[in-house]
């Protein structure tokens, strides 16, 4: 609720800009004084001046109707006269009627401070509704803090997942280079990190070393995320207010994204991925293209179509979106690998732009001046950074330059369309000719940039054997539960109103809406393929999903009514031109939204606890789902305790091995293969050795011989327990059910020493194993050509620390009689018993390979 000095700042506005009011305006202070709800048919202002009433938070709408905002407030203004000249310079020009004869410019500056209303900062909303974002972005990072108590283990930062150790080897290993956070020549000097997501490694890295270096790393690596998140939290709210005018939506939009399970997923704390920054420079990318078209649709509400277009393109503030625009398409060409994936709905969001621009008779050069500029800015910057830089392969350099390029053809394309007045319809087959056009171009000039894009559609539509490359509506799901599991209850809210705006962009001109609507279809389709794309869905469906809550809390009567999307004053559904509202401005007020409806700029919970039991009931149980999914679709990323004490356990023994990479690399299966060994011996680059040899190994029959196969290439082996299991004779039974020990009717290894025993995981040292010679088997008792050694092993718990409460068991080793001597090979250290005699192997025997000779007596 506004204060009682903005409220008479505001009416005195309001009798300035329309002074023949101030008779019908006082009638309703003294209606309103004597307690009497009103309607619009009971008061003697038009339709344009009653929206003002509610836009400038003068009136608010009560049950029965509405009543004045701090009506004393409003007397005072009435009696102290409008606001002079002085004070009304910034407001005048919101004016929503253009006199006749005037020149625009007046109407221009109106519709720019319209627009720019929308993109204020936090300090211009009201007290409620600032406290309401900030709870929807405290609710964006809490829901990423689920994974806290996995992530954060005995002093260390555990990431969840298995790729994001590879982003933590390259942010140490580069700001351990850094010179200092100017050291800005590291960057043209990346190594492997500039391959496929050059911007995210060398954020992560300068970050780490703003905040004091490689002892920093660890701060980076958990917050990073959860800070990128909200930044991105805002963004979505920006945008959705953009397009709708309604706080309402705007801070639902900002709950579904926030709390979708799939995007919590791949940015909760510790997840240091691409993602964080591919989401957020995507959603900024939207951000800009959305201010740009909402931009010109609500020019057209107070002056006619040229007029409008021509201050579009000559609006500083738009420029500056543009800018933004240029940033984001630099940045995301360099986010991640599948960066030229990002620019598909940009072209098509400005090939559709075009055609709307002819269809409404807008001239496609102003109405898409600062687009333009801000598409080549940015494909500039992105061809600059592989050039000089050396980042990411030339792909994904080019295909922002493409796509800047094709939008240059098609906008001047589109501008003699409009001049010869040929139908928009056509434009669109004429654009998909120049795009076939240009590609076909584009591979006869770089053959080798095309075949990089069919192993990429490879890998898009045939990878298997990834998770992520399964499809959101996986029949193992019934086809309709996967969106629910990964996106929660918004998902079924956002297709419902995402169909009804595809249908608004076909009939009426609306360019912001445009945006979300081609990238909403986009990632659904790409998600459809892979769910992987789920992460981006959620941030696309945020808005149409926001809008179909509140749409269901009014249709409820707990909430005021939506007029997003509603039906608009412009008659421009016609599929043709000459339309005859052309050159006509609307009188929608500054402060419509661009269906023409009024703006909903401020919170205002219902009037009696019963309603607002209603709505708080209502919102909890819509966004229950995705608090109950949250937590279980996030643990089934994170590292239990027993994983990770199995890597500080395998460190300590390589420390006191002396083992150096690679006699330290731990084998392990490949999804977790990079936590394993980034925590033991920090080379977590890759995963392809597990890949590769993981499962044969489990699968052979016998797993001594693969010790020979290892080649100093192996230190270390963590098996987990499988649900599909090998055949019974194998290594996964002799290590994970025999814990080479040989229980449980398994036969004992010899190169494979048990360090730690709990549910689910086994852990082993490889090692060379002593010998036990014995040449004379005959001395020890032994007649039938078979020298047996036992000794007792006593397990680890899972700490890897020998207690008195261990479980012991026996360890026997077999070894044939051959040339009258016999060599047992054992990997455990005690004392043997070797037919009637002992023996005694140490640990550096075991390590060190040593023979140890029984003596005969």
């Amino acid at each position: 609720m506004p204060s009682p000095e903005e409220t008479t700042a505001a009416a005195r506005e309001f009798l300035a800009d329309h002074p023949d009011a101030e008779d019908a305006f006082a009638a309703l202070v003294e209606r309103d004084a004597r307690g009497e709800p009103w309607t619009f048919a009971d008061i003697d202002l038009d339709s344009g001046r009653f929206g003002e009433l509610v836009a400038r938070d003068l009136a608010r709408e009560v049950d029965t109707g509405y009543r004045l905002e701090n009506p004393n407030a409003i007397r005072a203004a009435i009696e102290s006269g409008p606001a002079d000249a002085a004070d009304t310079t910034d407001t005048a020009t919101n004016s929503s009627t253009v006199p006749e004869g005037s020149n625009g410019n007046a109407s221009e500056t109106a519709a720019g401070d319209s627009v720019m209303s929308q993109v204020s900062s936090v300090a211009a909303v009201d007290a409620l509704t600032f406290l309401g974002l900030l709870g929807g972005l405290l609710a964006v990072a809490g829901a990423r803090l689920v994974a806290a108590p996995a992530v954060f283990q005995r002093g260390f930062v555990v990431s969840p997942s298995n790729d994001t150790y590879f982003f933590r080897y390259w942010q140490e290993r580069l700001a351990a280079r850094a010179d200092g956070i100017f050291d800005l020549g590291l960057f043209t000097n990346m190594g492997g990190a500039a391959g496929t997501r050059p911007l995210a490694h060398a954020v992560n890295s300068w970050l780490t070393v703003l905040l004091g270096g490689v002892d920093a790393a660890p701060v980076v690596v958990a917050w990073l995320p959860i800070v990128a998140s909200v930044c991105l939290g805002y963004l979505v709210y920006r945008t959705a207010r953009l397009l709708t005018s309604d706080v309402r939506v705007a801070l639902a939009a900002v709950l579904f994204y926030g709390l979708a399970p799939v995007n919590v997923v791949y940015t909760s704390v510790g997840f240091l991925d691409h993602q964080a920054h591919q989401y957020l420079w995507l959603g900024l990318l939207v951000a800009a293209l959305t201010a740009l078209g909402v931009d010109v649709a609500r020019r057209l509400e107070h002056t006619d179509a040229q007029t409008a277009a021509q201050a579009h393109a000559r609006d500083a503030r738009m420029w500056l979106a543009a800018f933004a625009l240029a940033v984001a398409v630099a940045a995301s060409a360099h986010a991640y690998g599948g960066s030229p994936l990002t620019f598909v709905p940009v072209a098509a969001v400005v090939g559709l732009r075009v055609a709307l621009d002819v269809r409404r008779d807008l001239s496609p050069t102003y109405a898409n001046a600062p687009l333009l500029a801000g598409l080549a800015l940015g494909a500039a910057g992105a061809l600059a950074a592989h050039i000089a830089l050396g980042w990411h392969e030339s792909i994904a350099a080019v295909t922002p330059v493409l796509v800047a390029g094709g939008a240059l053809v098609v906008v001047g394309l589109g501008e003699l369309w409009r001049r010869v007045s040929l139908p928009p319809l056509a434009l669109v087959a004429a654009e998909a000719v120049v795009a076939v056009g240009g590609f076909v171009a584009y591979a006869r000039l770089r053959p080798g940039d095309i075949s990089r894009l069919r192993t990429r559609a490879n890998d898009l539509f045939f990878r298997e054997g990834i998770s992520e490359t399964a499809s959101l509506f996986s029949p193992d799901f019934a086809v309709v539960f996967g969106p629910l599991l990964q996106l929660g209850l918004g998902f079924y809210f956002a297709i419902a109103v995402l169909a009804v705006a595809t249908w608004v962009v076909t009939r009426r001109y609306q360019p912001g809406w445009l945006v979300v609507v081609c990238f909403a279809w986009y990632y659904t389709l790409l998600a459809t393929i892979q769910v992987r794309f789920a992460g981006q869905l959620a941030i696309m469906i945020a808005p149409f999903a926001g809008l179909g809550l509140v749409y269901l809390l009014s249709a409820i009567d707990i909430a005021r009514p939506v007029a997003a999307l509603g039906r608009g004053n412009e008659a421009d559904s016609s599929s043709t031109r000459g339309l005859s509202t052309r050159g006509r401005p609307s009188h929608a007020g500054a402060n419509s939204n661009s269906d023409g409806g009024t703006a909903i700029t401020s919170l205002a919970l219902p009037e009696g606890s019963r309603l607002r039991g209603y709505l708080a009931a209502t919102v909890a149980l819509v966004l229950l789902f995705n608090l109950l999914l949250v937590p279980s679709l996030v643990g089934q990323t994170t590292y239990d305790r027993a994983q990770f004490d199995a890597a500080l356990t395998i460190d300590s023994h390589a420390e006191d091995a002396d083992r150096e990479y690679p006699q330290n690399f731990v084998l392990s299966q490949w999804g977790d293969n990079r936590m394993y060994n980034y925590f033991v011996n920090g080379e977590a680059r890759s995963y392809g050795y597990a890949r590769s040899n993981y499962d044969q190994f489990l699968a052979a029959a016998h797993p001594d011989e693969w010790y020979n196969r290892f080649q100093d290439r192996v230190g270390y082996v963590v098996v987990t327990e499988r649900e599909n299991t090998p055949p019974t004779a194998s290594t996964y039974t002799a290590l994970y059910d025999g814990l080479g020990v040989g229980v449980n009717d398994t036969t004992a290894t010899g190169h494979y020493q048990l360090l730690t025993f709990t549910e689910g995981l086994r852990t082993f040292a490889v090692v060379p194993g002593a010998t036990i010679s014995v040449p004379e088997p005959s001395s020890v008792g032994v007649e039938n050509g078979t020298v047996t050694a036992t000794t007792t092993v006593t397990v680890p718990n899972s700490s890897g620390e020998v207690t008195a409460t261990g479980t012991t068991f026996e360890y026997i080793r077999h070894a044939a009689v051959s040339n009258g001597t016999a060599t047992i090979r054992v990997a455990h250290p005690g004392e043997y018993q070797v037919g009637t005699q002992s023996v005694t192997v140490t640990n550096d025997a075991v390590h060190n390979g040593n023979r140890t000779v029984v003596q005969p007596k």
